[in-house]
């Protein structure tokens, strides 16, 4: 076995290779009225759609919990397990194939697993997106117990744990409930954390398992009527198909089967499994009763409407989308619009419909670096793969001295596929490493969201020289004289009292952070040439040598979105991706 990682960490990462291959969505505010028993407010770009009669309810943002195991964390982890989750936590270990001879792991025996300060008992839990597909991914949060005297999760790794719904926030390990999802995968703590400071050390408590969860069970989105009515949910039902299931009968349709005189059950077409969220906006926003003029009129309404200073315009926008190719032409005539909102939003829904006039207002609104729609024109290329006039620009963005706009480009180039800039190397079970092509400073970029990434902005970054790194734990050095061609660079085994043997690598970063994370492998000698440092403490070393110089770079870490709901409080403290209190 390689020196440097536990057998149990080996086969952990493997595990969750194979089970979690992360998506955190909020939830969706389809709702535009109050209980169905009273009068309803309806905003001017609602009435006549779907929303106004009808609310999308059922498999929403689902929270579903776990108890889990961590393993990977040293002396920092914990041998208690309260008394109520010692039998569930003992069997799901059992169902992992611990204490297996056939497995090869009868060593590995539960008991002993949980005796080991290596490991700690923790809470995992997430939430289902609304209406996501069966693989999707979603970001699961690990928080450590606090009756257990668990240190830290930095370098942990959670074991491959199947989620359950939550009752009232709260996970029963007793309660024999549905699985909605599976989790598993190296947890990222708080780079930033200070572990000297008493006032930061709870925050090593808590982490997050980027895009570490998977859907398993198929939801059903529902319509639910406002106020029962057969007429209005036979409306709504053919009115979906006629828009997103043509070539179907209405009574076979796919997309929308009317329940009951209450319920319009919805299913997401192939065509949008990748972009589900925006069917189902679609979906709400379509019209189903036009009024006078027809959908003619209808749309020339809406468009007025788009004309005005209070208008929401992404909201108006998606209605004129919803209602297809038939209203290009009277889209086509908010493009040029003094209203900036009704411009750029009338073009992304032209863009989506497949007009090739939208193209040159999107790709200006992207190169325009004093209007506040060019992070969302950006954002815009990247969901459209075949329009190849979006590559160009793109790439030349990657090069814009504003640093948002940099990263924004890079996101939109990985999500078209498009890697003429950027050179992708995947750690198998850790993290893809991304090397970006560009002219301007160097920037160190990680991912904290959707999937375990890092990021090198700039040509040939270099570790300076000479070095000498260790971070505050010494669980990593980094050192080279300065005549040194090559980096020398092992780690400490908390749980086994010894040094790794040290492993070469070049100067480039790249070189380095392939050295710290991919799992090692014995060469044809019996030689190792990397250290198994998780993601989380890959992201920290990089971290700590950008702060210290040995690394000539800018670290940004990606703002986590749903982050708020566990660093709260001090747990802010250090958090430059956050707000302040």
């Amino acid at each position: 076995m390689p020196k440097g990682v536990s057998r149990l960490q080996i086969a952990v990462l493997c595990l969750c290779a194979l089970a979690a291959g992360c998506d955190y969505i909020k939830p969706m505010s389809l709702n535009a009225g109050k209980d169905a028993s009273t009068d309803i407010v309806i905003p001017p770009h609602v009435k006549g759609t779907v929303a106004e009669y009808a609310a999308m309810v059922g498999g929403g943002n689902v929270p579903v919990q776990a108890y889990g195991v961590v393993v990977g964390l040293g002396d920092k982890g914990s041998s208690e397990v309260p008394a109520s989750l010692q039998r569930p936590v003992l069997e799901y270990l059992a169902k992992q194939n611990l204490g297996s001879y056939r497995m090869g792991t009868a060593s590995l025996t539960p008991e002993r697993v949980l005796r080991d300060k290596d490991t700690s008992v923790v809470l995992v839990g997430g939430a289902v997106p609304l209406g996501a597909p069966v693989g999707t991914k979603f970001d699961v949060y690990v928080t450590a117990l606090p009756q257990t005297q668990t240190q830290s999760l930095e370098g942990g790794v959670l074991m491959p744990i199947d989620l359950s719904l939550a009752f009232r926030g709260i996970s029963d390990p007793n309660t024999d409930t549905t699985i909605w999802a599976r989790a598993g995968g190296p947890v990222l703590v708080n780079p930033f954390v200070d572990a000297s400071d008493r006032q930061q050390a709870a925050k090593l408590l808590t982490g997050v398992v980027a895009g570490g969860a998977k859907v398993t069970k198929r939801q059903a989105v529902r319509l639910q009527l406002r106020r029962p009515d057969y007429q209005i949910a036979d409306l709504i039902q053919k009115r979906i198909h006629t828009r997103f299931d043509p070539n179907e009968k209405v009574i076979l349709s796919r997309v929308a089967k009317g329940r009951s005189r209450s319920v319009v059950e919805v299913n997401i077409p192939d065509d949008y499994r990748d972009d589900y969220r925006h069917f189902l906006e679609l979906v709400s926003h379509l019209p189903i009763r036009f009024g006078r003029g027809g959908w003619e009129g209808f749309a020339r309404r809406i468009a007025e409407q788009m004309e005005m200073p209070v208008s929401d315009h992404r909201q108006s926008a998606l209605v004129l989308e919803a209602m297809g190719k038939q209203v290009l032409p009277v889209l086509q005539g908010l493009y040029a619009s003094k209203m900036a909102g009704a411009s750029f939003h009338s073009a992304c829904a032209g863009l989506r419909l497949g007009d090739n006039l939208a193209v040159e207002v999107v790709l200006r609104y992207a190169n325009s670096a004093e209007s506040p729609y060019q992070l969302p024109a950006i954002e815009e290329l990247g969901k459209h793969p075949r329009l190849t006039r979006a590559g160009p620009v793109l790439r030349r963005l990657i090069d814009d001295p504003n640093e948002q706009v940099r990263l924004a480009a890079y996101r939109s180039l990985l999500k078209r596929g498009d890697r003429s800039a950027i050179a992708c190397v995947k750690l198998p079970g850790q993290f893809t490493l991304d090397i970006v092509q560009t002219q301007r400073d160097y920037t160190v970029y990680a991912t904290q969201r959707d999937a375990a990434r890092i990021a090198l902005f700039g040509r040939d970054m270099h570790v300076n020289r000479p070095v000498y790194f260790e971070t505050p734990d010494e669980l990593v050095t980094v050192n080279a004289f300065g005549d040194s061609e090559k980096l020398t660079v092992f780690r400490k085994i908390p749980s086994r009292g010894y040094i790794s043997d040290p492993v070469k690598c070049d100067f480039r970063v790249s070189s380095l952070a392939e050295a710290l994370g991919r799992i090692p492998e014995p060469d044809e000698n019996g030689q190792v040439n990397s250290l198994g440092l998780t993601y989380s403490q890959v992201v920290g070393v990089l971290y700590r040598m950008c702060q210290a110089g040995d690394i000539p770079a800018k670290f940004v870490l990606q703002p986590a979105e749903a982050a708020e709901r566990i660093y709260v409080g001090a747990a802010t403290v250090g958090r430059p991706d956050l707000p302040k209190n």
